[in-house]
């Protein structure tokens, strides 16, 4: 059988059934159309110093505690949360406990 697509990818951003991503800072998952999927991991007590996007951000949080911070707003966030920070607007990260998050820009 000769196979039409590559291989299906799969791998745990969570400690699943399949292959762990381990304690990555950041690894894209998937990258098409200038488009990508990030995934990254925090410490706690990491910053990410405000900087913004030239697209609309998606950000969903898999695991820890994080305030995300647009225009001097801050906003609480945890597992099972999502923020979407528009198109040049300025944001930061801080965390507050070990988190996993996954980034669509």
């Amino acid at each position: 059988m000769t196979l039409t697509y590559p291989p299906l990818k799969s791998g745990s951003l969570l400690a699943g059934r399949h292959p762990a991503a381990g304690e990555q800072k950041a690894m894209v998952l998937l990258e098409k159309n200038g488009q990508k999927v990030i995934y990254k991991t925090f410490a706690a007590g990491e910053i990410m110093p405000t900087h913004h996007a030239s697209v609309d951000v998606l950000v969903a949080v898999l695991a820890g505690r994080l305030i995300i911070t647009q225009e001097d707003v801050p906003t609480e966030v945890t597992a099972g949360d999502y923020v979407i920070i528009p198109n040049g607007a300025p944001h930061s990260l801080h965390c507050l406990e070990a988190a996993r998050i996954l980034i669509y820009r």
